[in-house]
């Protein structure tokens, strides 16, 4: 069990380091901004049929 300790503590200092330097906050703004201009992106190209396309 003190192998996994060591890995654990190892990837603690690594998240701690990420956060520090911003990388987990560029990462985050990255990736949902990415996601939110998809979802505009496929509403503009996809036609209004007033119908939730789960139900077609």
């Amino acid at each position: 069990m003190a192998h996994y300790k060591a890995a654990d503590s190892k990837r603690e200092q690594f998240r701690r380091y990420l956060e520090k330097s911003g990388v987990l906050d560029t990462l985050t703004k990255a990736s949902l901004r990415s996601c939110y201009s998809r979802k505009s992106r496929n509403r503009a190209a996809s036609p209004r049929t007033g119908r939730n396309e789960r139900e077609v």
